[in-house]
């Protein structure tokens, strides 16, 4: 029974396991404890009791914050031990005149507060990660449950558009398929030709339009302040406060509010955790449900799949069935109610059915990947690449320790069963071997450079892939690698570059150094390392700093081995080695040459033909021509490193960030040589960070004034404005608020509505509003084609005339300013006149 908290001015002895104050029930007075500990516990879906944090000792004012908001106690809070308590009345009303009138009380509360927000931020983070896991599963789930059982979906076909799911579809499972399905493919994913165990792990929110938070977003610069403030010594504290108490009462008030929103949140993610836990085991129409009948269908031989392939996902599927089992008892004291009812006969089939293909190898059945040379002998080849790692470390010149310590990591890393999953344990070996690795790649490149690129083979293989150990590769892989010949490319535009290539470059001084993920270049590190040195400018640099080493130790750290990090798209699963739990798909089809990439680039700048061009400055004192502005298209450098992954990073918007020519620098964009996903898609949303990056760089503290009008002014007006935007009906702004809560910043909300721009409304299907249309068709024009077939649409008419009116004025207003720099011949200046055609309709 709850302590009685009416009595003024009490002091009560509560016994261990009593409940001081339950969920729900108002607040009528202040309490602090003397001794003892708290539990606190909330109530979860269906009943469930989870357990937030419990704290002990003197000076804690249990349960404050219901004082400060909502008037009820947002948990239940149980003497863990025997406490010893003092009670006071008060309520929401009276409770900042009393913290004011006893500035020392006010500072315990706070304090108190501070630490019941701090367990509870810790709780919520921990459900946030479990919750994503389990929602990232799921969605892998229903994506493979489509690949292994396509029957169920006889309508749906791969490249096709797929409907929206009806209301007659009441089977959650088939409508999370259906609905994933439909994004995954209208978003360039692929699935997998013979999917792993690693597929269920992998990241793919942006194909699926998802997002999986593994921690809450809290940016609260007011509660940071606040909390070191009331930190501080107390003595310093009561003299701040008490020329004006109320300031303690606004400090325990701003607290009080805080822990109400994170217990909100917590209150949201748990409704999160039960459908996600639902999903995956819960009752008749779950995933374990829908995965017990492909059990069953390949124990009868009846499977769409081979064998091979699918039995180590279900082995996957068994230990994420245990994990969510076992992680439900932990979070809730309680096994799962209404369980999925063959749970137990799941994991035991599936235990069976993977000793009988206990030997079974999948790798034989790759061999018709795209780039393979199928005459190639294999077995000829791994013995080629026998003991590669051993080469490749002494190649490299590792000192001994180090090498120890390596060999070590890498032993261990060989005896997991899978070297890629998420666990805490293998994510830190996985650091471990991380560090080691590049400073081996670094060794390595040198004496590449240093030998005239005569190297052994692994060393080439690792250089060029990331390949490092033959063990830890299939045959189709190692045969991939060691025989394929990418095609002589033919003249192009496009800086394209391969890693080694594009270091090379920064050794020999053929272009400037990358910034690092500080924002910072060379020059700036060096002054930084040297503070007391009178460094003005990179000139001013000796040869003992300033030399192509230094300049190509400082790349690989600021930007390459970030890259091949980040070209992965999934930081928990990330390893620079190469495995072949990395790849779902053959090399041969995810291999990026640098034909394939132009080609891809090209189509997009079809669409999108000013995605590249800035305004420029154009000077020709012969012609008498001074300071005129130009539209000019500086194409970014792209450089292809050593990585499989998913994503395409825009590292840059410009090499060249401060002094004369740096607008009219290369940006730098970065992808991984195996490609996990739509080429396309990946540079698209690239592009939209370009474009973003680029516009906020070169208009500095103008990118967001819609005064002077340019595609992030008006699309930051749009996003923050839309609930009062008179063009949108209240269904699409409700829509729209749903939506951007998925994204983390206005540059992805941004970038979806790009790929739409460039996938969809080029081709005459209407997917965006009719304010991004009227921002993207002033800002981000089609490609004269396109925007003659667009504007025989209603949806596009009047959007079209205006930029035909607008493009016409500025043709007609630069043809009769350049008529002064017409040659004798009739001739314009070759960038005067490619101005001329960038602004002809």
């Amino acid at each position: 029974m709850a302590i009685d908290t009416s009595v003024p001015n009490q002091k009560v002895t509560v016994p261990a396991g009593s409940i001081l104050f339950p969920e729900g029930s108002p607040v009528n007075s202040l309490n602090v404890l003397h001794s003892g500990g708290l539990r606190y516990v909330a109530e979860g879906p269906k009943g469930r009791k989870l357990e937030l944090f419990k704290l002990a000792g003197a000076n804690l004012t249990p349960g404050a914050s219901a004082l400060f908001s909502g008037g009820r106690y947002p948990y239940s809070i149980f003497a863990e031990q025997e406490c010893v308590l003092s009670t006071y009345v008060m309520s929401p009303s009276t409770v900042s005149k009393s913290l004011a009138a006893r500035p020392s009380l006010g500072i315990m509360v706070g304090r108190s507060l501070l630490r019941e927000i701090t367990e509870l931020f810790k709780r919520t983070n921990q459900l946030r990660k479990i919750t994503s896991d389990l929602a990232k599963t799921n969605d892998n789930l229903s994506l493979l449950y489509y690949q292994f059982n396509p029957a169920v979906f006889p309508d749906i076909k791969p490249g096709q558009p797929i409907a929206e799911p009806g209301s007659d579809i009441v089977d959650p499972i088939l409508r999370l398929s259906r609905e994933n399905l439909k994004n995954y493919f209208e978003n360039g994913g692929i699935l997998p030709e013979r999917p792993t165990p690693t597929y269920l792990d992998e990241e793919h929110s942006q194909q699926l339009l998802k997002y999986y938070p593994e921690e809450l977003e809290f940016q609260d610069q007011e509660f940071n302040f606040l909390r070191k403030l009331i930190l501080a010594d107390p003595n310093l504290l009561a003299q701040l406060f008490s020329p004006d108490p109320s300031m303690v009462s606004y400090v325990c008030e701003k607290l009080g509010k805080v822990q109400s929103e994170l217990t909100e949140n917590g209150k949201g993610i748990l409704e999160e955790l039960e459908e996600a836990l639902r999903f995956l085991i819960g009752g008749e129409e779950s995933l374990t449900e829908k995965f017990y009948l492909i059990l069953d269908m390949t124990a009868n031989g009846y499977a769409s799949s081979s064998p091979e392939f699918i039995v180590p996902v279900l082995q996957a599927i068994s230990q994420k069935i245990e994990k969510a089992l076992a992680g439900h008892q932990a979070l809730f004291g309680s096994p799962m109610p209404a369980p999925s009812p063959n749970i137990k006969s799941f994991l035991e089939k599936t235990a069976g059915l993977a000793k009988k293909y206990e030997g079974s190898s999948p790798a034989a059945s790759s061999n018709g990947s795209i780039g393979v040379d199928s005459s190639a002998d294999a077995a000829a080849i791994r013995k080629e690449l026998q003991n590669s790692a051993s080469m490749i470390i002494q190649y490299s010149g590792l000192g001994g320790e180090a090498v120890k310590e390596f060999s070590a990591l890498m032993v261990k890393l060989k005896s997991l069963k899978n070297p890629l999953e998420s666990d805490n344990d293998t994510r830190k070996l996985r650091r471990l071997i991380t560090k080691i690795y590049f400073d081996i790649y670094a060794g390595c490149f040198q004496k590449y450079l240093n030998s005239n690129k005569n190297v052994p083979k692994p060393v080439d293989l690792m250089l060029k892939y990331g390949f490092f150990d033959e063990t830890l590769l299939d045959d189709s892989q190692l045969v991939f690698m060691s025989t394929f010949k990418d095609a002589i490319s033919p003249p192009s535009d496009i800086p394209i570059h391969y890693g080694q290539e594009w270091l090379e470059r920064i050794y020999r001084r053929e272009a400037p150094t990358s910034l690092d993920e500080l924002g910072q270049n060379f020059f700036d590190k060096v002054k930084m390392d040297n503070r007391n040195a009178s460094f003005k400018k990179e000139s001013d640099l000796p040869p003992d700093i300033d030399n192509p080493e230094a300049r190509l130790k400082f790349e690989f750290a600021a930007m390459y081995e970030s890259n091949v990090r980040l070209t992965t798209g999934s930081l928990a699963t990330y390893l620079p080695i190469l495995t072949k739990y990395h790849s779902q798909i053959p090399l041969g089809k995810a291999y990026v040459s640098k034909k394939m990439l132009t080609d891809a680039i090209n189509e997009i700048v079809g669409v999108d033909f000013s995605v590249f061009s800035r305004e420029v400055i154009y000077n020709n004192p012969e012609l008498g021509i001074n300071k005129e502005f130009v539209q000019r298209s500086i194409v970014p450098d792209f450089i292809i490193v050593p990585s499989i992954g998913s994503k395409v990073m825009m590292w840059q918007e410009l090499s060249v960030h401060r002094g004369s020519g740096s607008k009219e620098s290369r940006g730098r964009i970065v992808l991984p040589i195996f490609v996990q996903g739509d080429l396309k898609s990946l540079l698209i949303d690239a592009f939209a960070a370009f474009r973003w990056e680029l516009c906020k760089t070169i208009l500095g503290p103008e990118w967001n004034n819609v005064g002077n009008p340019s595609i992030t002014a008006d699309y930051m007006d749009y996003v923050q404005f839309y609930k009062k935007n008179k063009d949108l009906s209240i269904e699409v702004k409700e829509k729209l608020a749903a939506e951007f809560k998925r994204f983390r910043n206005e540059r992805d909300i941004f970038a979806n509505d790009y790929q739409l721009w460039i996938k969809y409304e080029s081709e005459s299907v209407q997917r965006l509003n009719r304010v991004v249309r009227g921002i993207f068709y002033r800002h981000i024009p089609f490609a004269r084609p396109i925007r003659e077939k667009v504007a025989k649409m209603p949806a596009f008419s009047e959007i079209n005339n205006r930029f035909i009116n607008i493009r016409t004025r500025k043709f007609t207003e630069l043809e009769n300013r350049y008529k002064k720099y017409i040659n004798a011949i009739g001739s314009l200046p070759d960038p005067l006149r490619e101005n001329l055609e960038f602004y002809r309709v």
